[in-house]
């Protein structure tokens, strides 16, 4: 999926510190999420997700990581059905086997009822009702943080402070001088 990003999410200027109010909405709707009780699941699971909205590489990297780990293990991807992500829900089930639902709860268990032993969730960090037993997060070193604030003032879904929440940092790209 393709998403055009506003010009302003590239630095701070007047159009973010206008909207930056309003990113108490994401702020709160975070905090909130911090409360959920965790749900531990049978088979093995790799989030890949991303805090920066969209192009971070994280279906590529899901691919990767499976390319890896299928020699060993039984694995799966999951993906939340999204319509707009049929594109990417394609080219997983064209590089492994996929399970794809509306809920990634149903997801992990139809997949470990199937006896996959390693989960590969391409997107699902801000799903904070699942113990991830591996959290990665994806940046575009083209984007790196934008300009530092959430959503709507900025391209961010969460704090940049929660990233130390997640296991493993990937750096998509290289940025040119």
């Amino acid at each position: 999926m393709k998403l055009i990003k506003p010009k302003f999410w590239e630095s701070k200027n007047f159009i973010s510190f206008i909207l930056y109010p309003l990113s108490a909405i994401t702020f709160l709707i975070n905090f909130a999420k911090k409360f959920s009780i965790k749900k531990n699941f049978e088979i093995k699971s790799i989030c890949i997700g991303n805090i920066f909205i969209g192009g971070t590489g994280k279906t590529s990297l899901a691919i990767e990581i499976n390319d890896l780990l299928r020699k060993k293990f039984r694995t799966v991807f999951i993906k939340k059905n999204y319509k707009n992500q049929i594109d990417e829900i394609n080219l997983l089930n064209n590089k492994g086997k996929i399970i794809s639902s509306s809920n990634r709860e149903d997801a992990l268990f139809t997949a470990s009822k199937k006896k996959y032993q390693v989960a590969i969730l391409d997107d699902g960090l801000q799903q904070k009702n699942i113990n991830y037993d591996l959290k990665i997060a994806c940046f575009n070193s083209k984007y790196a943080f934008g300009n530092g604030y959430v959503l709507p003032a900025g391209p961010l879904r969460e704090n940049l402070n929660i990233i130390k929440d997640y296991d493993l940092i990937f750096l998509n790209g290289e940025k040119k001088k």
